[in-house]
């Protein structure tokens, strides 16, 4: 049965892909019109607010300078000056005449300005270039009365109607007010007006009547002036800019239809490209779709013809979903595959194992080269080499937990990889157990593999493993062999080499060319050093120690294995609990099975004799205080008693000290200084002190003995001593203590 996919599986995949895309494809041009209508807004916003500003400042600049100007001609003129300061006829005509054509020339000099005069303050007379005016017949009187009651206002008005006389023709000013003489006169009152015309005319210069449009509002937002008529409706208004100077604002934007047609010019262009993008999309859809038809066809075809006759009608009503079919089609088939591959990488893994056990146990030849072409192990070239030897990696302390399978492998493979960087050397590596790993290294030279070289490489696999991983590794290195009738040996000769790593190892690798010629233990030895350790032990002396470190020396020059070292401290740990185990509870408490447990789990870990050594020292120096304290207890208080008696008796013998108290006592010197700080709370020698100078004040107090001869009786050999001694305990000297607290005939 074949299916026609020609109608379902190309119908189905139009169907499915042509919403999404065309979905896709309206988005995109939408938001593309959408981003490019607010982006050229935006922008043509900007480039209309630096327009607009420019505008303002532009005018406010203008209007600045023929402030400054005018200021300046009429600040450094006296004419004015005098003008302001002269009382009513003070002046002549001619005087007046100048000072009104001054005033004139000015005028005519700034074309915008439309009028310029000064109020006199004095007696309200109005100097214009037309001449002399008093305040009542001038039409600008309303100004001067506003700006007379409101002082303080000197800057640039609102937009107003001005003119001089009852018959000129009003024209529109913007007029700014300084009192006279600058800056804060009282004399008078300078005006200046500007025509609202000639500002207008400067705006209309600034803006393009067919582009954009700018409006000027006075403080109440009614209209002044607007530049170029609105093309049609009341245009786009865009930003809008506040002048404090001239205390207008100015309002800008673009003429109705330039932005938007200018917008409306990018969509077309958008919406052209989104159609032809949709046609080439829906023609190269349409393409690809039939061009993979084919293939799923005959991969259907072949699928089909692969199922057995009887399942054929029970897959018939699926068969409508074809990529359901061909998945669980190749589904099954990965699985199978993938278990297949899986199997035989761990049946490879396993033969290969068990391939180099027996080799290491001496399998016959002939059936270990036919199992080594088989499974491949080592490349062609060193399937028989001319030289080889065995690495064997040995872990210290714990075991490597079983289910560390990655952590092997990774290890293995790192091993091999080490070795093959060396040119011309093949690797084999495989785990024995949990704790050790064999390498086994062939050349296909004679010559190929030298000492130098085997420790070079344990010395870099050992430094890979202490760089990368928690894991402490000891190398030992065997016999270079000719090739595999002889590896067993090798191996074994690596395997001896461990058991002596304790002794032998250095830098964590063991050459077995180190092993010594008799391994036999010495057993009397050893076992008479444990007696004495013990011994010293029960007579509270500090010789155990001594003991201690000569049997470690001895374990190093005989060289002996692991195996027996561990094997006497063990022995040593065992005589220990025998005779000190149930003396009290303390020391029950060290010889518990947990605590030796632990301690027996520590020598094992171990990776060196020096590193025994610490542990077993640490706890015989705790079970050592234990015993002592136990030992010495029994007594404790009457010792303490006889102590201080016969040192208060005897403390004038300069021989006095804590070995004559040990002899005497028949206890330790530190066990003697440890009573002493228990019950006086100080040192015997300074109790010792205390009690010779109690003994010299008195002398020194209540007789005339010599100095010489009190140091001798107190307990010292002469008065040098003595006077050191006296002084840093009395902070005086035996002199001076006599001259102050002697008898008073003797002062």
């Amino acid at each position: 049965m074949k299916v026609n996919l020609k109608r379902s599986w190309h119908t189905k995949l139009i169907y499915s892909y042509f919403p999404l895309f065309l979905l896709t494809i309206s988005i995109l041009i939408f938001l593309s019109f959408l981003i490019v209508n607010e982006l050229s807004r935006n922008e043509t916003k900007k480039a209309d607010m630096i327009s607009t500003r420019y505008i303002v400042s532009t005018l406010e600049r203008s209007l600045g300078d023929i402030e400054m100007r005018l200021l300046d001609d009429i600040g450094t003129n006296k004419m004015y000056s005098r003008f302001l300061e002269a009382q009513e006829g003070q002046l002549s005509s001619a005087f007046l005449y100048d000072a009104a054509s001054g005033l004139g020339r000015m005028l005519d000099q700034q074309g915008t300005v439309q009028s310029i005069y000064l109020y006199r303050l004095a007696d309200s007379r109005i100097l214009t270039p037309r001449g002399m005016v008093n305040l009542d017949e001038f039409e600008d009187r309303a100004y001067i009365e506003q700006a007379l009651k409101n002082r303080q206002n000197l800057g640039w008005n609102q937009p107003r109607s001005y003119k001089e006389r009852s018959f000129d023709v009003p024209s529109q000013v913007i007029s700014m007010n300084k009192w006279l003489p600058l800056p804060w006169g009282g004399e008078g009152l300078l005006v200046i007006s500007i025509r609202v015309y000639a500002l207008e005319r400067q705006i209309d210069n600034m803006t393009d009547a067919n582009l954009s449009f700018l409006q000027v509002k006075d403080s109440h937002n009614q209209l002044v002036y607007s530049a170029h008529q609105i093309a049609s409706g009341d245009g786009n208004m865009l930003n809008r800019v506040q002048s404090e100077k001239l205390g207008l604002t100015f309002e800008s934007g673009i003429q109705t239809g330039h932005l938007y047609s200018w917008v409306s010019l990018v969509s077309y262009v958008w919406i052209g490209i989104g159609i032809l993008t949709i046609a080439g999309a829906v023609a190269g859809l349409i393409y690809i779709t039939r061009r993979n038809v084919r293939p799923i066809q005959l991969m259907m075809n072949r699928i089909q013809e692969l199922q057995p006759r009887v399942q054929e009608e029970e897959a018939a009503p699926s068969v409508k979903d074809e990529l359901a079919l061909i998945d669980r089609a190749l589904e099954h088939l990965i699985a199978q595959t993938v278990d297949y591959e899986k199997q035989h990488h761990e049946n490879l893994l396993i033969h290969r194992r068990q391939l180099l056990v027996d080799l290491m146990e001496g399998e016959r030849m002939d059936s270990f080269r036919q199992r080594l072409r088989h499974l491949l192990p080592l490349e062609e070239r060193f399937l028989e080499p001319k030289s080889a030897a065995v690495l064997v990696a040995e872990m210290n302390g714990t075991d490597l937990p079983g289910n560390q399978n990655i952590l092997k492998m990774a290890l293995m493979n790192v091993f091999k990889e080490l070795v093959q960087r060396e040119n011309g050397l093949g690797a084999w590596a495989e785990w024995f157990g949990h704790r050790r790993l064999i390498i086994v290294v062939a050349s296909d030279e004679k010559e190929g593999l030298s000492r130098e070289l085997l420790i070079d490489l344990a010395k870099q696999m050992h430094m890979w493993i202490a760089e990368h991983f928690r894991i402490r590794f000891t190398f030992g290195i065997g016999q270079t062999v000719s090739g595999w009738e002889d590896i067993t040996r090798s191996y074994a000769s690596a395997d001896a080499g461990l058991q002596h790593r304790l002794t032998l190892g250095q830098d964590a690798i063991v050459l077995s060319e180190q092993l010594p010629d008799q391994t036999e233990l010495h057993s009397y030895k050893y076992l008479q050093m444990l007696a004495d350790i013990v011994r010293e032990f029960r007579l509270t002396g500090d010789e155990w120690r001594t003991q201690l470190d000569q049997m470690f020396i001895a374990f190093s020059e005989d060289q002996m294995n692991d195996k027996d070292i561990r094997m006497l401290v063990q022995s040593l740990i065992q005589m220990l609990a025998r005779e000190f185990g149930e003396l009290s509870e303390r020391l029950q408490h060290q010889f518990d099975e947990y605590t030796l447990a632990r301690l027996r789990a520590q020598i094992q870990e171990a990776d060196t004799l020096e590193r025994i050594r610490e542990i077993l020292l640490e706890w015989l120096k705790e079970v050592y205080r234990n015993y002592v304290a136990v030992n010495e207890t029994k007594s404790h208080r009457a010792m303490i008693n006889e102590l201080r008696v016969y040192i208060e008796e005897h403390f004038d013998d300069p021989d006095l000290s804590l070995k004559h108290l040990s002899d005497r006592f028949q206890i330790s010197g530190k066990y003697a200084s440890y009573l002493f700080k228990e019950e006086f709370d100080m040192k015997f020698v300074d109790f010792l002190v205390k009690l010779r100078v109690e003994k010299a004040c008195r002398m020194l107090a209540t007789s005339d003995t010599a100095i010489q001869d009190i140091a001798q009786q107190v307990g010292y050999a002469n008065a040098i001593s003595f006077g050191r001694v006296f002084k840093r305990v009395m902070n005086v000297t035996p002199g001076d203590y006599r001259k102050q607290f002697g008898r008073p005939e003797e002062k």
